[in-house]
């Protein structure tokens, strides 16, 4: 963390700190709200419970990337202890200071970040699968027709 000023890095903790806070209080409201709904559940019409649960699976949703968020949080926090927080997994150059105060979880500086995602997006578009099936000649679309005499 060399790149970093220790004024930096306190700052970068405390927001850490704070958000982490914020996502476990979160946290604690969707599993209040998720009991309500278990006990509301067998009262009500079937209009009402068909509504329950579509709120149920969304607050199962949302829980699931809360704890995520903690976790990623944590990870933080822990390479800040270790001494390695600010430093990108993939290139292993320094995270710029005003990416982490933009985004103090994050794990890969930009460069690395946009391939990562134009990766992502080729492999969710099929288009990594088109190439490689161009590339092995089984190109989608295309038949060969062959004469006979």
């Amino acid at each position: 963390m060399k790149h970093l000023k220790k004024r930096e890095i306190q700052e970068l903790r405390a927001i850490l700190e704070s958000e982490r806070e914020k996502v476990i209080n979160h946290v604690k409201k969707l599993s209040e709200a998720q009991e309500l709904m278990d006990t509301n559940l067998n009262a009500g019409d079937t209009a009402d419970l068909a509504n329950i649960e579509v709120n149920q699976n969304s607050l199962s949703k949302i829980g699931s990337r809360e704890l995520k968020l903690i976790k990623k949080i944590d990870d933080s926090l822990r390479k800040m202890d270790e001494g390695s927080y600010g430093i990108c997994e993939e290139c292993g150059e320094p995270i710029p200071y005003k990416r982490l105060l933009v985004r103090p979880v994050a794990t890969l500086c930009i460069e690395c970040q946009t391939q990562k995602e134009l990766r992502e997006k080729r492999y969710s578009t099929g288009v990594v699968e088109e190439e490689e099936a161009f590339e092995s000649g089984e190109e989608s679309g295309f038949t060969s027709v062959i004469e006979e005499d």
